[in-house]
């Protein structure tokens, strides 16, 4: 039995549209990003877990049915809504006060408190008060006592989590955005927790997911482990949700040169792999939409002289990330970003060779967006 399953999940129904259902499942210890291109599905969802709707399917939890139990009966957390925390009370006091419940002695307490704080960025915060930390360790303040207090299922909403309850969430400064995703992912991992994520940024998506589904105007796009999606979205939007940093999209046509084929951008040209090739071929003519990740598109320095380069570019701008550089491209006008190693000898002003890798390149249909390599 899953950890977490919902099924006959009813999808809002637009004009003319037929009312669909849906059926969701998770392992435990793991999560699930529920994306959409309108909102309506992942806001129906956690309405449904909280009991603030109506539902006639089921809601099975730990192999327990919770479908008809009120929201507040229901072992299931949320991340976002509201602070999450006692704001005039210690971290450490706030802590302790999620533990209260539990089946320990005060010694047992204490230990499982210390080896919280020492393990996250709330290491030396323990008597601070929760009103005068940033909010990045306010996030992670909330899903510590989510997580202790025992839950079944955490649904992440907002992040970060706000100070006090409001309309609004707040904002997230980027400056500390990956740290801090990688150590709510380190926590979540640790007290092996199962969630649910409807956050949109490319960044929370690929830290906080296992597996991704991806709706729009009522119908699933694609569904499955976060890899299997990057590796072959399903569309452009299936794409524009998962990738980190954007995909390069061009117009390009493909054309056939000798023994090659070709997808010619303006006056560049890039080959594709054989097993690409093979599927292409027939549409020999034919405009798409030409999509490169960034990690796919490598920059080879050009040397003076060299008649083998072809597709040149010159480097624009170049910044930093955690384990890697982002590098914008100028191309006649047009940017192109590449992901690289950061050890790499690049520099703005370069003169760069673009070479995306033939067997990685995605294509895509200039009118709705579908992947025409399915």
């Amino acid at each position: 039995m899953a950890y977490f399953e919902i099924t006959g999940l009813p999808l809002q129904r637009g004009e003319g549209e037929e009312t669909p259902s849906v059926s969701l499942t998770l392992e435990k210890g793991r999560g699930l990003s529920i994306l959409s291109t309108d909102g309506r599905l992942p806001q129906l969802l956690i309405d449904i877990l909280k009991g603030k709707t109506t539902f006639s399917g089921e809601i099975i939890l730990n192999d327990k049915h919770i479908e008809k139990l009120p929201g507040s009966s229901r072992n299931i957390k949320v991340i976002g809504d509201e602070p999450g925390f006692v704001p005039h009370l210690t971290v450490r006091e706030n802590l302790d006060l999620a533990l209260e419940n539990q089946p320990l002695t005060a010694v047992e307490a204490d230990l499982v408190i210390e080896k919280e704080l020492s393990q996250c960025m709330l290491a030396g915060l323990g008597d601070v008060r929760a009103d005068s930390i940033d909010a990045g360790a306010r996030t992670i303040l909330a899903i510590e006592r989510a997580l202790l207090t025992g839950c079944e299922l955490l649904l992440i909403t907002h992040l970060p989590v706000p100070f006090e309850k409001r309309k609004e969430p707040p904002t997230w400064r980027p400056g500390y955005l990956l740290d801090t995703l990688l150590d709510i992912k380190t926590i979540l991992r640790r007290h092996k927790a199962t969630w649910i994520s409807t956050l949109t940024d490319p960044a929370c998506v690929h830290i906080l997911s296992d597996r991704v589904a991806i709706y729009t105007q009522n119908r699933l796009l694609q569904e499955g482990s976060l890899r299997e999606c990057l590796t072959a979205p399903a569309s452009r939007v299936v794409a524009d949700f998962l990738a980190f940093p954007k995909m390069n999209y061009k117009k390009a046509r493909i054309e056939r040169d000798g023994p090659f084929i070709i997808l010619r951008t303006g006056r560049y040209g890039f080959k594709v792999g054989e097993y690409i090739k093979r599927l292409i071929a027939p549409r020999e003519g034919q405009e798409v939409i030409l999509g490169v990740k960034p990690e796919d598109l490598f920059l080879r320095p050009y040397e003076t002289g060299d008649p083998t380069a072809m597709n040149l570019a010159r480097v624009a701008q170049i910044d930093s990330i955690p384990g890697a550089l982002i590098v914008k491209v100028d191309a006649d006008g047009a940017e192109w970003i590449s992901l690289t190693e950061p050890g790499k000898l690049v520099f703005t002003g370069q003169l760069v060779e673009l070479r995306p890798d033939p067997d990685k390149i995605h294509l895509f249909h200039p009118l709705h967006g579908a992947s025409i390599l399915d």
